[in-house]
């Protein structure tokens, strides 16, 4: 009866005696961790590389990869938009001529009303071209997310925190799809309002306005760092509170194969460990892939924003040295608009990568 039951135990455990090589590959079966790779574009997988299930990811290549893709982002929509911003500059000029020559007021503010309507033309098209590729990242990065975190929670799960990994994931799921009906149905409409109110205000100057401007760019900010910042402080304290109880609950399984099977529950509980030590490999690997994948998807975007922002507040400061303070108004508000795009995708890009960094920190 002792034979029997010891070969039971034995064949039962014989998975847990293999080699750690062939648990990782088991593990990275079963928990679809090639998702991370595969969810992907083929350019995106270029900057972030292969992912390495051994734990020999070369982070530092792709970090060097995304700085590049940035640059060229930067530089080529820098250089793209340069002839845009002198055209910006040029009006600019041209109505402080013309105000400076004018005798009357009337004249000016026929000057100034001219300049803002051209400026606002071309700054229509400005914004019909970069809203929607802020939407569209946007996009792409809930898509990632969708196809990334089942996969990795599965392997963080598979390390023995079942409970954090639970929690933290419904936790994610939720913020993230919260986080984008908000982006799609009020802050991206409220960052297009804002830009309206500021040609209007440009052309029209009025108190009302100028509060409902400032009201516009604090709610827009506002709601950006408080959903950001509580998303962040409650991953981290559901982590400390759900990883105690993954903790007790190893320790306590562990304990309970050694007392309970005194002959070989030494040797499943060792094999325990050398199973989590494998399936915490993958799981680190696959989380460094995944905070270098965010930022392979955000790269480009990051700096298309940033030029677009950066030209509009150099032509801003340009044009206020002119006469003209409502048309440089005006290109400081499509200033802080890209700004606000900028920091849309930001702070997106941020609870995911917080997300996968979460994720990686869990031990049990």
């Amino acid at each position: 009866m002792r034979r029997a039951l010891l070969c039971l135990v034995l064949m039962l455990s014989s998975p847990c005696l293999r080699g750690q090589a062939e648990i990782g590959e088991e593990t990275a079966r079963r928990t679809e961790i090639v998702r991370v790779e595969s969810a992907l574009s083929e350019e995106e997988r270029g900057v972030s590389g292969e992912l390495s299930l051994d734990g020999s990811y070369d982070a530092a290549a792709a970090l060097a990869r995304i700085r590049d893709r940035f640059m060229d982002a930067l530089l080529s929509t820098a250089k793209k938009e340069l002839g845009f911003a002198w055209k910006l500059v040029l009006i600019a000029a041209l109505c402080s001529m013309t105000v400076i020559l004018s005798p009357g007021r009337s004249e000016k503010n026929f000057a100034e009303m001219a300049a803002c309507c051209m400026a606002a033309l071309l700054l229509a098209g400005t914004a019909e071209s970069v809203i929607p590729e802020a939407r569209e990242t946007l996009y792409r990065l809930s898509d990632y997310g969708k196809a990334a975190f089942p996969a990795f929670y599965l392997a963080v799960a598979s390390c023995g925190a079942g409970v954090s990994a639970s929690v933290k994931y419904a936790s994610i799921c939720f913020a993230s799809n919260l986080f984008m009906e908000l982006s799609q149905r009020i802050l991206l409409p409220l960052i297009s309002v804002y830009l309206s109110v500021g040609i209007t205000l440009s052309l029209a100057e009025n108190a009302l306005l100028n509060a409902a401007e400032r009201l516009l760019k604090w709610c827009i900010v506002t709601s950006m760092t408080l959903f950001t910042g509580g998303f962040c402080t409650y991953i981290s304290l559901s982590g400390v509170i759900s990883g105690s109880a993954d903790a007790v609950a190893v320790k306590a399984a562990k304990s309970a194969i050694s007392t309970l099977l005194p002959v070989v529950g030494g040797i499943l509980s060792d094999s325990a460990s050398t199973m989590l030590a494998a399936a915490s490999v993958i799981k680190n690997s696959a989380g460094v892939f995944c905070l270098i994948a965010v930022c392979a998807i955000c790269a480009a975007p990051f700096g298309l924003l940033l030029a677009k922002m950066l030209l509009l507040k150099g032509a801003a400061v340009l044009s206020e040295m002119g006469c003209c303070d409502a048309y440089a108004r005006l290109l400081s508000a499509a200033g802080d608009a890209m700004g606000m795009l900028l920091g849309l995708v930001g702070c997106y890009g941020v609870m995911l990568f917080y997300s996968f960094m979460s994720g990686i920190r869990m031990v049990a």
